[in-house]
């Protein structure tokens, strides 16, 4: 695509229009180096520092700042065109004749890329060529400010999708029911913490939310660096079949009814797309390996990582803003794709030294960046950790610590042989309120 043609005539529509907001638009959206022809890159120069300056633009103040070489083809430009009112297309095409060319010069440093593959390399030039090839195509986008009454159409068709529930595809139920019900389930933009100290069900928690997705038929990738992809599998059977990992451990003691619910788990787990990857990883490792699955037909429905602590920090002044770059990249990752990422996350020690162990969103580690991206932070919280004759054994707290699009909540599920189930919220609740009464009781000192 030849774009010597659009340039000229965005150039001579500009001086035709001269200070209007139309100029002023493109001017803040489209750089000089989208000429591809030096002397109407000086005349573009030109016109946005004029209309920086509020100053007059036509072709003899456009003449007068151009370079000497220039000059002489400023005036007789201006015949050759008619007026201005196709100027946001031609400044349009200006733009995807510049991409055009930035995508063909970015492609052959892939290709050269590749090129210069060895066998120590190949995985690290395969990602950088991933990630080339996925910015391609999110640079041409040439959106502009859309009037609220002009959407309110696509919005009633937002909200007549929705009534349809999970076959909207707008949203992921996670499987927590109480959760679904308040919020309606996970958006596709989403960034969501997991986080919690350890044994309190971080990852049991998001098997469950990705067997949910999965049930939907959803394709997920669960990224995990601390345990093998095989140690994870056993967790979705077990998730699936509602057994004890010790019972999958132990196949010599299973029970009839045990190999029938290993039967239907491992018969519908076949059928489904949660797939798994276990190693070390960067967060651009992470998102190249997301990004091309996302490039099927299908798409991808969630990303998990297990966990933000073991993703290698880049480098960084402080780990605070190492963690703030890896988080940073996610959400933009979740934002370009349409993607939700499930991160789990480890808690400082801090919750230890004290008497209320349910996690804040202080217990964040480096927790600054955290809960700036994050749109959605969950705490799982077993009181029968700490507490070995707590009234609450048998039940999960899920402390909703910040949902953008709602109001923080806490939810109750069952723990029943190492996994999450739906419980009654009412009784749930009653339980929770009885135990904390109790516990103000015998924290009094007066007796």
């Amino acid at each position: 695509m030849d774009s010597y043609e659009f340039e000229e005539q965005l150039v001579i529509s500009m001086m035709f229009k001269g200070d209007h907001i139309d100029c002023r638009d493109i001017a803040g959206k489209l750089p000089a180096e989208a000429f591809e022809n030096f002397h109407l890159r000086h005349m573009y120069q030109v016109i946005t520092s004029l209309l920086n300056k509020s100053e007059p633009i036509d072709p003899f103040t456009v003449q007068a700042g151009v370079p000497q070489e220039t000059k002489e083809l400023v005036l007789p430009l201006i015949t050759r065109g008619v007026s201005g009112a196709n100027i946001r297309a031609w400044a349009k095409r200006v733009r995807q004749c510049w991409m055009i060319r930035k995508g063909v010069t970015d492609l052959m440093a892939a290709v050269n890329t590749l090129n210069g593959a060895g066998v120590h390399d190949i995985n690290d030039r395969i990602a950088d060529v991933t990630g080339i090839l996925s910015r391609l195509q999110f640079e041409t986008n040439d959106r502009l400010p859309r009037r609220v009454g002009d959407m309110l159409d696509d919005y009633m068709q937002v909200l007549e999708k929705r009534m349809k529930g999970s076959e909207s595809g707008l949203y992921l139920r996670t499987g927590i029911e109480p959760m679904d019900d308040e919020y309606g389930g996970f958006d596709r933009t989403d960034l969501i913490i997991v986080a919690g100290r350890p044994g309190m069900g971080k990852t049991e928690l998001t098997i469950n939310i990705a067997n949910a997705i999965g049930r939907q038929k959803g394709k997920g990738l669960f990224i995990s660096m601390e345990m093998s992809d095989m140690q994870v599998v056993e967790r979705h059977v077990a998730d699936r079949a509602g057994l004890s990992i010790g019972v999958l451990r132990n196949p010599l003691d299973m029970l009839d009814e045990h190999y029938t619910r290993l039967t239907n788990a491992t018969g519908s787990l076949m059928d489904e797309q949660n797939y798994v990857l276990d190693g070390s990883f960067t967060v651009d490792e992470i998102i190249t390996h997301a990004e091309r699955m996302n490039m099927g037909d299908e798409g991808l429905s969630f990303l998990a990582i297990d966990y933000l602590q073991l993703i290698p920090k880049p480098k960084a002044e402080r780990p605070d803003l190492a963690i703030a770059e890896i988080t940073r990249k996610l959400k933009q990752f979740c934002l370009r794709n349409k993607v939700p990422v499930i991160l789990l996350s480890q808690l400082n020690r801090g919750v230890e030294s004290r008497s209320e162990k349910r996690p804040t969103m202080g217990d964040l580690r480096e927790s600054g960046a955290i809960e700036q991206d994050a749109d959605v932070i969950i705490f799982p919280y077993r009181d029968e950790v700490y507490h070995e004759n707590s009234d609450l054994k048998g039940i999960a707290e899920i402390i909703i610590g910040k949902y953008r699009s709602g109001q923080p909540k806490t939810f109750y599920m069952g723990w029943k042989n190492g996994h999450f189930v739906n419980i009654d919220q009412g009784d749930a609740a009653r339980r929770y309120a009885e135990n904390q009464k109790e516990s103000a009781s015998s924290n009094d000192w007066r007796g």
